[in-house]
């Protein structure tokens, strides 16, 4: 908060560094007209003292005037525009620019830094945000998945057996399973963690680039449960996996964190943490960080903290049914069914501390919804709604092309869309 602040006044002062300019021309001024009148170049005679300083003080008290004005003007002027562009709803956009985006279909696309890895069933590029491909790995895999974590991707053949591994730079490594990969999850040093199953087995295992095995665990419905889904921290030391299982014909949910680091080596099969969640289905779990977790449920979600044996912190459960889920490093959003007339959903808002941030009735058509840069991107092949982190609607409207994603890099009303054939940059207006 204190850099979001420190920059927002480091910019105000490069929009007014043009009143140093007056503030020196009217200090010069002022000093030569001292100068003059002292020296009585301005009156013939000398004039009492007193009638001096009135002058001077009369002069010194316009300049004073002069720059007030000036700096009140200039903040009038952009504390508007600033209200204007925050509150104001648009439903235009121009495109700036169009460039030609001959793909496959199917290509999904992932934001990184200020690039986006591409990805099909025939391959993987890393291009710019004009379409510039700066490198380039061919493969066959039938149906790819992904995960991202900073800039390292890992790229998967779903019931398949083929991962790769890349960075900003190109290959990290890749190599092939024994068994089909049904998901898979990386660090940013490249672990990759997956979720292989063999008929009533399911296993978890963790791999550096190379291929190599760094730990395995065996599942069964009847033993551990099924591993719905896994995460594994940005530093690649800890696995979360939340597995579902019966227990005594009620359906129960399992967190269970594991350490490969320092702190699970006296630990029975590195399990440095385990909590489970009666009645409840958690089919997302996620690392914010390398000491914070979240796993979501059907009805709410729960943050765990710790960096060696991660504890419950916080949870939210909901009384209504959760439409959508997302969220990014300082958030999570869901999305409800409205119970007021005339609005589609209930858009909420919360920190990993459990509390509520917004609340918003909200009308928007989509299939996909993320938060990017602090605003919530709502989209379907049509067209696309914009809101900021406040719930305020910033943008909506059909589009011209079939959208394929869409993408904001904290741009002043510019947006990039993807479409089949092309990357337009728009500027909503």
């Amino acid at each position: 908060m204190k850099d979001k602040w420190k920059n927002k006044f480091s910019r105000i002062a490069g929009k007014l560094q043009f009143l140093r300019l007056d503030d020196d021309m009217d200090q010069e001024e002022l000093e030569i007209e001292e100068t003059e009148l002292l020296s009585g170049d301005l009156l013939r005679e000398n004039p009492p003292k007193s009638d001096l300083r009135e002058r001077l003080a009369k002069n010194r008290r316009g300049v004073f005037l002069r720059r007030t004005f000036a700096v009140v003007l200039v903040i009038a002027i952009a504390g508007g525009f600033a209200i204007y562009n925050s509150v104001h709803r648009f439903t235009d956009y121009i495109i700036v620019s169009s460039i030609k985006n001959e793909v496959s279909a199917g290509t999904q696309y992932r934001a990184v830094g200020k690039n986006l890895y591409r990805f099909n069933t025939d391959g993987i590029s890393c291009v710019s945000r004009n379409n510039e491909v700066k490198w380039s790995i061919t493969y066959n895999m039938q149906a790819p998945i992904a995960d991202v974590c900073g800039n390292t991707m890992a790229v998967a053949e779903q019931q398949g057996n083929q991962i790769y591994i890349v960075n900003e730079s190109g290959l990290v490594g890749s190599f092939q399973t024994l068994l089909p990969i049904l998901k898979i999850r990386v660090s940013k040093q490249g672990v990759v963690a997956v979720i292989l199953q063999e008929e009533d087995i399911t296993w978890v295992n963790l791999y550096r680039p190379d291929g190599t095995s760094i730990a395995s665990d065996k599942t069964t419905v009847s033993g551990s449960g099924y591993p719905l889904d896994i995460d594994i921290s940005p530093n690649g030391q800890m696995l979360a996996v939340s597995y579902l299982k019966t227990d005594n014909g009620i359906i129960t949910s399992d967190i269970v964190f594991y350490h490969f680091g320092q702190a699970g080596q006296s630990q029975s099969d590195h399990i440095v943490g385990d909590e489970s969640f009666a009645e409840t289905v958690m089919p997302e779990v996620y690392f914010i960080s390398n000491s914070r977790a979240v796993a979501v449920s059907d009805h709410g979600y729960v943050v765990f903290r710790g960096s060696s044996e991660p504890k419950k912190a916080a949870s939210v459960e909901f009384e209504d049914e959760i439409q959508s889920c997302f969220h990014d490093e300082g958030r999570i959003g869901f999305l409800f069914r409205s119970a007021s007339e005339g609005f589609q959903y209930r858009m909420e808002l919360y920190n990993y501390s459990g509390k509520r941030t917004v609340s918003k009735e909200i009308n928007a058509e989509f299939d996909e919804i993320k938060i990017q840069n602090r605003q919530i991107l709502m989209y379907s092949d049509e067209g696309c709604s914009i809101f900021t982190e406040s719930g305020h609607e910033r943008f909506s409207s059909a589009y011209e092309k079939e959208i394929a994603d869409i993408y904001y890099f904290s741009e002043f009303r510019r947006y990039l869309i993807i479409t089949r054939d092309s990357f337009d940059k728009i500027r909503i207006s």
